[in-house]
């Protein structure tokens, strides 16, 4: 476990490093901020793919919850069923990650969208199937974008989850009491 910074010292560390102060506060830059070059590299990729991206963020955010759900990242996963629940994506959507087939909401480019996690996830690669369904709803911009969020994403569940961060206060656990098995 990486020790959490106090939050003044982790303001005072953002602001040393030209990083977004709104970030320090979160329980992930407190860990991080022990070393504010990486959280700086960090933070530039965050703000990014999550405020200058050219990718609705729903797609995103489906991107993002799948890896949070696969990688079994309660802080990932519970971050952004909140970040999703402010965007107003339905519930069925958001909970539906969890068992993409079942969820009827989900159109063939959601689907494809999950896959594309799944398959960063488990191989590092996108499979020409799902590629081809991509290829036809995105740009080639947007297709950069979508594996820079698999990519990203999956990288930081991998943090969260070896740093054992912990939500942040306010956020609650896996909906449902559901977690991954």
């Amino acid at each position: 476990m990486i020790p959490m910074l106090p939050t003044e010292e982790a303001l005072a560390r953002a602001r040393a490093n030209h990083i977004d102060e709104r970030l320090a506060p979160l329980n992930v830059f407190r860990t991080m901020l022990n070393n504010p070059t990486a959280s700086g590299a960090m933070a530039t990729m965050l703000t990014t793919l999550m405020f200058r991206n050219t990718v609705n963020a729903r797609a995103r955010e489906l991107i993002i919850l799948r890896t949070g759900w696969r990688t079994r990242s309660e802080y990932e996963f519970c971050q952004h069923v909140r970040v999703s629940r402010d965007l107003k994506i339905s519930e069925e959507e958001i909970l539906g990650v969890r068992n993409p087939d079942s969820c009827k909401s989900y159109s063939d480019v959601d689907r494809a969208l999950i896959r594309l996690a799944d398959e960063i996830h488990e191989r590092a690669e996108v499979s020409p199937a799902t590629w081809a369904t991509l290829k036809r709803a995105y740009s080639e911009s947007d297709l950069v974008e979508l594996l820079l969020i698999a990519g990203f994403w999956r990288m930081v569940a991998g943090y969260l989850n070896s740093a054992k961060v912990q939500l942040d206060a306010g956020v609650p656990s896996w909906p449902e009491g559901k977690a991954p098995a």
